[in-house]
C-alpha cells in the first residue's frame, strides 16, 4: 500500500514538474535542460566508478573511435543526398513575424523568441540583449504608432519575462491587417513550394509552441491560424 502511494505521489510530482518545466521561457529551459544533462552524466560516472564498471565505458569509447574516420567517409559519400533534407529541414525552423517596428523570430524547436527593432530610437537593437526597462519604453512608442508592433512586442515580454507589469493596453481582441501569401510563408516558416500537408505540420508545431495556454499569447496564436488560413485557401 505504502509503495502505491509513493509510486502515486512520484507520478504527481513528475507531472507538475512537467507542466512546469513547459511553462518556463524558452531561456530557462535551455538552462535546466543544461543542468539536467550535465548532473546526468556526473551520476551515471559516479555510478560507473562505485560500481567498478568504469572500464565498460572506456572500452565502449576505445571501439568507437577506430570507426569514426569510417563514418567520416560514409558522411562525405551520402552528403549529397543528405543535404537537400537538411535544406528543407532548415526551411520549416523558424517562423517569422514582423511589423513596421518589429521583427519578431520564433524558432520552431523550443519555441523560443527573438526579434530586432526596425524604426524608431532602438533601431537595431536586439530585443534579447535590451533590459526589461527599455523594452517597456519601445512598448510606449509602439503603442503610440503602431499597435501590431506593440502586439508582437508584449508577447515577446510576456515569453521572455514572465511576470514583467506594466500599464498595458489588451491585445487580445486586436486584429492584424489583411496578411498577404508571402507573410503567411513567413510566419509559418514554410517554403513556396509547400504542400498542404506540410503547413498543416507547421502550423500544429507552432500552436504547440505558442499556444495561450503554454506561455504563448492569443494574438501570436491568431497570427498562426490567419496565416493557415490564407495558404490553405490558396491550394
Amino acid at each position: 500500500m505504502h509503495r502505491i502511494i509513493l509510486v502515486i505521489a512520484l507520478g504527481v510530482l513528475v507531472l507538475y514538474l512537467i507542466r512546469r518545466f513547459r511553462q518556463m521561457p524558452p531561456d530557462k529551459r535551455m538552462k535546466v535542460l543544461r543542468i539536467i544533462m550535465f548532473t546526468g552524466l556526473a551520476v551515471l560516472l559516479a555510478l560507473l566508478v562505485l560500481s567498478g564498471r568504469l572500464n565498460w565505458l572506456i572500452a565502449a569509447i576505445g571501439a568507437v573511435v577506430p570507426l569514426i574516420p569510417r563514418m567520416l567517409r560514409f558522411l562525405a559519400t551520402a552528403w549529397p543526398t543528405i543535404l537537400p533534407f537538411l535544406k528543407r529541414y532548415q526551411q520549416n525552423k523558424q517562423s517569422n513575424m514582423h511589423s513596421g517596428f518589429i521583427r519578431l523570430q520564433i524558432d520552431m524547436l523550443n519555441g523560443e523568441l527573438k526579434g530586432e527593432v526596425l524604426q524608431g530610437k532602438y533601431k537595431g537593437c536586439k530585443l534579447q540583449e535590451m533590459s526589461l526597462e527599455q523594452l517597456k519604453e519601445l512598448l510606449e512608442e509602439c503603442r503610440e504608432v503602431d499597435r501590431e508592433a506593440a502586439a508582437l512586442l508584449v508577447a515577446y515580454l510576456d515569453r521572455a519575462h514572465a511576470g514583467w507589469s506594466a500599464e498595458r493596453t489588451d491585445f487580445h481582441d486586436f486584429s492584424s491587417s489583411a496578411m498577404t501569401e508571402q507573410q503567411a510563408r513567413e510566419v509559418l516558416g514554410v517554403s513556396d513550394t509547400a504542400t498542404k500537408a506540410e503547413i498543416i505540420k507547421a502550423h500544429k508545431v507552432l500552436m504547440q509552441r505558442l499556444h495561450p495556454d503554454r506561455g504563448g499569447s492569443d494574438y501570436l496564436a491568431k497570427q498562426i491560424n490567419q496565416a493557415k488560413d490564407v495558404l490553405t485557401g490558396l491550394l
